[in-house]
């Protein structure tokens, strides 16, 4: 590992979670293409992304599971 490597762990409550315009779960495709199109933000930005992307999914949606992501900065 060298110093700025960024490591994300997560429950499977985000890929899981319905939502959208269809109802249907996030997927983990969409999850990782996520993660991929935000990693060069700060972890405060990459919180704050992904807190307003689920927030966005869900809409009026209830949650269903534990939505748990961990980052962690070297």
């Amino acid at each position: 590992l060298l110093k700025g490597d960024k490591l994300l762990m997560s429950s499977d409550g985000y890929p899981d979670q319905f939502g959208g315009p269809e109802g249907k779960k996030f997927m983990k495709k969409r999850f990782k293409e996520l993660l991929f199109n935000i990693y060069d933000q700060s972890m405060e930005q990459q919180n704050i992304t992904l807190d307003n992307t689920i927030e966005a999914w869900k809409a009026n949606t209830h949650q269903m599971d534990d939505i748990l992501v961990i980052g962690i900065e070297i």
